[in-house]
């Protein structure tokens, strides 16, 4: 087995399996499904086939909450990330049902808000405002509104005065396959093209002068403290493994191509079910469609095909890592940790990690032959002086005494 190349510095690493999760929740029979999934800082949130939702603390996996809806089957799922407290979802009758879980208060979750503007049509996108209590919802016949929300929090006088809690934004030319907001700018991605909206002035821009024809994402790239005087950056997919960088106000700047970086082997998926192997053959490019875009992490943008998950640099036109993992119906991702709901209904958890941090981990946890057998697939990053901060000498050297006492043992 050959060693991997040094170029490459992250791992996608499944340290826990999610099948006891699902049995526990009852989402692994042939009656109950999966059908969604949804992440925030604090919760796990899986939709189901009979209507419920069931939310889990990510810490520990223990503290659950159950939400039921007699308006059908769970299709999307959002937090809202600035106040957790808030959950959205759209039920296959094409209704969207607010939640305030009132965790601060202690008290019982409950249904604040119940918009029947898709009623009988296909909820495609949920996205919540980044800074007020509202939502964005788009449907298959291209139709985008908004939900403006009225909080307990809030008291019985902000109620009263808000009449007109919906509004509908705009109706596209096509399905809506992803939305994304930030600082008042919402990203409209149908099966032909991508708008930018002003939220608040009302104002549409197309963005770029060439249609497209299927499932392609886009999403805003924000830029973090360190660039203090830069705009934030948007990315939309293209046909052929491409994607255009586009500045805040929808002006396409430049086409990337990951076409030819994308023919390298794949990186196996760090996994404490199997062994990692890591075979050298010659690829061929891959011309692929991204389906959605996700922000990840500081530099990152990730997205997938049926054939694996894609994690690209792509201010630096750089492919960080390509994996297979098959068979991905969605993804949701906080940070560093992608939660990937399969099409058969299963769910897994990963985590982007540096390989230092990932064999530190393993070397926590005490698996042993698995953290050796990655040393020795990346062993050409190993021993970089990079990984000296987290896998100094003398934790290698307590490896090798762990690996010796095994073999003894056997």
């Amino acid at each position: 087995m050959a060693a991997i190349p040094e170029s490459y510095s992250h791992v996608l690493a499944e340290f826990e399996c999610l099948s006891p999760l699902l049995s526990a929740l009852r989402l692994d029979s042939s009656r109950l499904k999966c059908t969604c999934i949804g992440i925030s800082r604090k919760w796990l949130a899986l939709g189901s086939s009979g209507g419920g939702l069931n939310l889990i603390q990510k810490d520990c996996w223990k503290q659950r909450l159950f939400l039921t809806h007699k308006e059908g089957a769970i299709s999307c799922v959002a937090f809202c990330l600035h106040d957790e407290d808030y959950v959205a979802v759209a039920t296959s009758q094409g209704l969207v049902v607010v939640w305030e879980l009132n965790q601060e208060r202690r008290g019982k979750p409950e249904k604040i808000y119940i918009s029947s503007e898709h009623k009988g049509r296909k909820v495609t996108a949920l996205c919540w405002d980044t800074n007020a209590l509202r939502v964005f919802v788009g449907d298959h016949v291209g139709k985008v509104s908004v939900i403006k929300i009225n909080s307990s929090k809030q008291g019985k006088a902000a109620t009263a005065f808000v009449m007109f809690p919906i509004h509908i934004i705009t109706t596209v030319d096509s399905r809506v396959v992803q939305l994304d907001y930030l600082d008042g700018r919402l990203l409209i991605s149908s099966l032909t093209r991508s708008y930018l909206c002003d939220t608040e002035r009302e104002k549409f821009w197309k963005i770029g002068n060439k249609e497209r024809d299927g499932e392609y994402g886009s999403c805003f790239f924000p830029v973090g403290k360190s660039g203090a005087n830069q705009q934030s950056l948007i990315y939309c997919a293209r046909p052929g493994s491409r994607i255009w960088e586009v500045n805040f106000e929808g002006e396409v700047l430049s086409t990337h191509q990951f076409k030819q970086l994308l023919s390298s082997s794949p990186l196996p998926v760090i996994t404490i079910r199997k062994d990692p192997e890591y075979n050298v053959s010659a690829c061929s490019s891959q011309s692929l469609a991204f389906p959605k875009l996700l922000y990840l992490s500081e530099h990152c943008i990730m997205t997938w095909t049926e054939r694996g998950i894609y994690i690209f640099i792509p201010q630096n036109v750089q492919v960080l890592l390509w994996s297979e993992v098959k068979d991905i119906y969605d993804i949701a991702v906080y940070k560093n940790e992608l939660f990937c709901l399969h099409t058969n209904g299963k769910v897994s958890h990963l985590s982007l990690l540096t390989i230092e941090k990932c064999v530190e981990r393993l070397l926590r946890r005490s698996f042993w032959t698995l953290a050796a057998k990655m040393c020795y697939l990346f062993q050409n990053s190993i021993v970089l002086c990079r990984a000296r901060k987290l896998l100094p000498v003398d934790k290698l050297e307590h490896l090798k005494s762990q690996l010796d006492l095994s073999t003894e043992t056997d």
